[in-house]
């Protein structure tokens, strides 16, 4: 089957099927197209042109069109959904062809790539008849001697379930399908006795010594797992049963044959036993983007997913909303009046929100509100040869000059990546705090991951990287400082450091980093200084963080949030023993990046010497909800002219020999800070240190004009700082 770019040279006589009379297929190919994926037509891919045009449905097809069609359905799963498949209708007598959605050609893409998946999505948007259809195509058609195992919370959901499978088998062309008197065809299970297939049911128990059972008698290479956050001791049934079927999934990868483990679910609780359980699972896959298709095989796929998920295993999380799945905003409307769903059961069903239930959110409902309703696509996603996967929300043409004419700070909440907690990385954009790029990462080796960070700070001068100083932090920070120097980069210019934040506390140290060439500085130089960098989150700090800094973000920038996992996290902080914290089924790396760069834009100091122009941080800050007047307006132009004064005044400043010249622009820039004060603006420095700042760069000049023009002028120099 055609599932990656260099799968089609496997299958050199296979074409793109553009004429098919299945819209829906035409649709997200080209969807894909526009989302800049290369490997977007293989939803078309037919292995034998032969068949384009031909109806498989056709009374009047020869035996010769049969075999083809039934050599081409069970090798190419995109032909049998495309052409083949057909649904019950739900009003009327014509049977519905499959619609392609960017949630189910997720799903089938995965679990075709065995790697486990979890499809959540609105009600009725058709989750579960789209993996009815393929475990219809597994069992009819495509497997052999295979055993299929669904577990469902109820008697009711599996016989519903069963019964939408006989719905589509019967729908199918009967050529295709070769039951007989042998097969069982009841409530609970279906055979294909000629295939070897049989596809099993299951539901959940309400003893734990039950559940178990259930879990360990299933044997079984393919799962799937229905509303799982409603199946009662789902958290054991679930790793007994995958434990049971190990070797059975060792034999199918041995034989080639389909393996792997679906989960097909609404959002459930978070603060209940089940829906945690679940929610931990699905929330610790990598968040899905299409632009996974352009892996180049199962093998870099499988470690692309791995590396940007948090679990210890390759998982996918596929949450799609109404929009992503091709649905307007009248139509949940729609859905959501005709069911009566109201509060958290609509949340549930119709958003794919998990609630916490009772447990108190730091944030007001409308904040929540505005945080998650500032969710949005990825707009370009960059993946690198490591394979670390960065969501950007910008377009990727905008990325190179935005990110060159900005001013930006990257959170960074490390983490051992060990499949235990995850590496968080935001990047805000200093002037509106709106955040530009997000990942998550795990199971990395730590200088592979430093020196990606090493390559995103070369690339991007203009950020300013805040990590937080715990766990493997240090790793990282000491290889940057090393590696920064040979990119021609002072690391105190470019990752978050007390001798700069703290430079009156600090002032012997920043005079010799502000001094010091790169050349003239040693390993030595750095050791003695590495403790001063990233940010420490103590008790004191962490309260910082979690009550004025958050309350801040969320109210000047909760509507520029736009990451769906970031979202989430903020919207599952909880209050819990006057503590807030994430709930006891979430994380908050995400959050505590996010913070840091909002700390970096509320409360660092000294931000000049980052390169951060004054003025700059938060000057483009509309807080959600406010108006902007025409006074606003004036004023924040008389910002900016007063800010380009005063840059202005400093570069005059590092220039001037002339100690009356020198006392006059001092004068006026303290003048000029007075005014930005008055006039809203958080310089987030003081004017002294830049006064200062400029007196070392004249003597810097100074010192460098005297030896150039003394004896031995022309040989190289050494400027370290001497005492």
């Amino acid at each position: 089957m055609i599932l990656f770019a260099r799968d089609w040279a496997r299958f050199p006589n296979a074409i793109v099927d553009v004429k098919t009379s299945n819209q829906s297929f035409l649709r997200i190919a080209q969807l894909y197209k526009s989302m800049k994926i290369a490997n977007h037509a293989f939803p078309l891919a037919l292995h034998q042109p032969e068949l384009q045009g031909v109806d498989p449905h056709s009374p009047n097809l020869t035996q010769e069109q049969k075999a083809l069609i039934g050599l081409e359905v069970r090798y190419n799963p995109w032909y049998y959904l495309r052409e083949v498949a057909r649904l019950p209708p739900m009003a009327g007598p014509v049977p519905v062809p499959f619609l392609a959605n960017r949630g189910n050609i997720a799903l089938f893409w995965s679990f075709l790539n065995n790697i486990d998946a979890a499809l959540i999505q609105p009600r009725q948007t058709g989750k579960s008849a789209s993996t009815d259809t393929l475990m219809d195509w597994l069992i009819y058609i495509a497997a052999n001697n295979t055993r299929i195992q669904m577990v469902t919370k109820d008697d009711a959901l599996r016989k519903a379930n069963v019964e939408r499978l006989k719905g589509i088998r019967d729908l199918l062309p009967p050529y295709l399908v070769n039951v007989s008197s042998k097969d069982a065809d009841n409530q609970f299970e279906l055979t294909c006795v000629a295939l070897g297939n049989r596809y099993s049911t299951g539901v959940a128990q309400s003893s734990e010594s039950s559940a178990n059972n259930l879990g360990r008698g299933l044997t079984s290479p393919v799962f799937q797992f229905d509303e799982g956050p409603f199946c009662t001791h789902i958290g054991v049934t679930v790793p007994a049963a995958l434990a049971a079927g190990t070797a059975a999934r060792e034999e199918a990868a041995k034989n080639n044959r389909p393996y792997g483990n679906i989960f097909t679910t609404t959002a459930g609780k978070k603060d209940d036993r089940d829906g945690r359980y679940m929610y931990d699972m699905i929330h610790n896959g990598a968040v899905w983007n299409e632009k996974l298709f352009d892996c180049a095989d199962k093998k870099e796929l499988r470690q692309t997913v791995l590396k940007n998920g948090s679990g210890r295993k390759p998982f996918l999380n596929i949450t799609m909303s109404h929009r992503q799945l091709g649905k307007t905003d009248q139509w949940l409307y729609e859905a959501i009046t005709a069911s009566n769903a109201t509060g958290e059961e609509a949340d549930r069903d119709f958003l794919n929100i998990w609630p916490s239930g009772t447990q108190r959110s730091p944030l007001s409902v409308k904040l929540n509100e505005t945080i998650r309703n500032s969710e949005m696509e990825v707009l370009h996603t960059e993946i690198s040869p490591e394979r670390y996967v960065l969501r950007w929300y910008l377009e990727e043409e905008e990325v190179q000059e935005r990110m060159a004419s900005g001013s930006f700070a990257m959170g960074l909440d490390m983490s051992e990546a060990v499949g235990r907690d995850t590496i968080a990385l935001v990047i805000t954009d200093l002037r509106d705090l709106s955040v530009v790029a997000a990942g998550t990462y795990n199971e990395t080796n730590l200088i592979s991951f430093a020196r990606y960070i090493l390559g995103l700070l070369v690339r991007y001068p203009n950020v300013t990287l805040v990590p937080e100083m715990k766990s493997q932090a240090r790793t990282v920070i000491d290889y940057l400082i090393l590696k920064l120097p040979s990119a021609g980069q002072d690391p105190f210019k470019r990752i978050f450091n007390k001798i700069v934040d703290e430079a009156r506390e600090h002032e012997d140290n920043y005079r010799i980093i502000s001094s010091t060439r790169l050349e003239s500085r040693n390993e030595a130089f750095y050791d003695q200084r590495k403790i001063k960098f990233g940010f420490n989150t103590d008790a004191t700090n962490r309260t910082l963080l979690y009550t004025t800094i958050l309350q801040n973000a969320a109210k000047k920038a909760g509507h520029l949030v736009r990451d769906k996992p970031l979202s989430s996290e903020i919207r599952g902080l909880v209050e819990k023993n006057g503590r807030i914290d994430h709930s006891s089924s979430g994380n908050d790396d995400m959050v505590i990046a996010w913070l840091l760069t909002h700390w970096l834009a509320m409360y660092g100091r000294n931000l000049n010497h980052y390169g951060i122009p004054l003025g700059y941080v938060m000057a483009g800050v509309v807080e959600v909800g406010k108006e902007v007047k025409m006074e606003d307006a004036a004023v924040k132009e008389l910002q900016e002219d007063y800010t380009r004064e005063v840059e202005t005044i400093l570069d005059e400043l590092k220039e001037s020999r002339n100690e009356f010249l020198t006392a006059k622009l001092e004068h006026r820039l303290r003048h000029l800070s007075t005014k930005l004060s008055n006039s809203g603006v958080e310089t987030s420095q003081s004017i002294d240190a830049l006064i200062q700042q400029a007196a070392e760069e004249r003597i810097k000049q100074t010192r460098l004009n005297a030896r150039q023009s003394g004896p031995g002028g022309n040989r190289p120099i050494s400027y370290g700082f001497r005492r």
